[in-house]
Parts: structure tokens; C-alpha cells; sequence
């Protein structure tokens, strides 16, 4: 009976994780291109990035360390009104928490972390972890790893604007303004 009991838990327990994903080598795109790198969401989905963003458009928020997290909070729901008051435009939007390169037991343990802290399906689904060089990523990107940044992207991912920090009037304004200009262009 322990056996059994064992193997239903152990059962339950697998459908519930994901994999650990890969180490994600970083290839630099054009200038002003977010650069080729691969993930995978927190449903366990891979990515090749930036090809697989699937918007017209694409606000990506990248953070580096667990208490990013806060920062990224802020834009939320800002961003989630930008996406309601433009779906002429396809806007999508990502988190992409971009860690240095593990070893699988540990990429699993942060994935699967993640996972079972965020319940949310859609958080889920938007999440797409990359580990990598970081020290390249922040070279390629002009980034430092001590603060948060936004980009938006377009569909061949040519970075159309960028910001760092957490959501303010100012930076909100200015991502507004710009989605107003493109809606004009297109």
C-alpha cells in the first residue's frame, strides 16, 4: 500500500513540474535588435526569442534578481489597460526573468520555483526564463543587472523604445505616445 500510495504522489508530482529547459546561447541580431536567445514559459513551452514573441507588437520587462519582481509589478496593470484600449495593434506582453547559465537540477528547481508560485495562467504563460550569459545579454542589451527594463518591440524584434525602473507617469506617457505614433505609421 506504501508503494502504491508512493507512486500516486510521486505521479501527481511529475505532472505538475516542468523541465529544467536549456542554457540558452545568445547570438547578437542586427543593432537595435533584441538578440537570438531560447526559453521556456512556466507551462513548460520552448521559445526561440525574439521570433516567437507572437504580438505585432511586443512589451517585454526583464529583470535579473527575485525582488525585480516588484518593479515589474508596477507596470502591470498599466500595461494590461495599453493592451485592453489597443487590440487593433496586437500588443503582447512578457516577463523575462534572465538568470546566468545552470546546471539542470538547479534551472528545474528555479523553473518549477516559479511555477508553483505564480498561479496565475496567464503570468504562466508570459513567463519565459532564460538562462544565459548574462554578462554578453547585458553587453549586447547596454544593461546592468541592478534594475529592471522594458522593451517594446516589433514583430522582427527591432527595439521600438526602452525604458528602466519601475512605472512612472513620465515613462508611461512616453510608451503611450510612441504606440499612438505607430498606430498612425500603420
Amino acid at each position: 500500500m506504501k508503494k502504491i500510495s508512493l507512486l500516486i504522489i510521486l505521479s501527481f508530482l511529475s505532472s505538475c513540474l516542468i523541465s529544467a529547459s536549456q542554457n540558452s546561447a545568445i547570438t547578437p541580431g542586427e543593432t537595435s535588435h533584441f538578440p537570438l536567445i531560447t526559453g521556456a514559459n512556466l507551462n513548460g513551452e520552448n521559445f526561440n526569442l525574439p521570433k516567437d514573441f507572437s504580438g505585432k507588437l511586443n512589451i517585454v520587462s526583464i529583470g535579473f534578481e527575485r525582488e525585480h519582481q516588484t518593479a515589474i509589478d508596477t507596470w502591470i496593470p498599466s500595461i494590461n489597460k495599453i493592451i485592453d484600449l489597443n487590440k487593433n495593434l496586437s500588443i503582447k506582453f512578457y516577463e523575462l526573468p534572465v538568470i546566468y547559465e545552470l546546471g539542470t537540477f538547479s534551472r528545474a528547481w528555479i523553473n518549477n520555483g516559479m511555477r508553483i508560485g505564480i498561479r496565475d495562467e496567464e503570468a504562466r504563460n508570459r513567463t519565459i526564463t532564460v538562462f544565459t550569459n548574462r554578462d554578453k545579454f547585458f553587453e549586447i542589451l547596454k544593461m546592468q543587472g541592478d534594475k529592471i527594463y522594458l522593451l517594446l518591440l516589433d514583430d522582427k524584434g527591432k527595439i521600438l523604445w526602452r525604458c528602466e525602473g519601475e512605472m512612472n507617469r513620465e515613462k508611461l506617457n512616453l510608451l503611450q505616445r510612441i504606440l499612438e505614433s505607430y498606430k498612425i505609421k500603420n
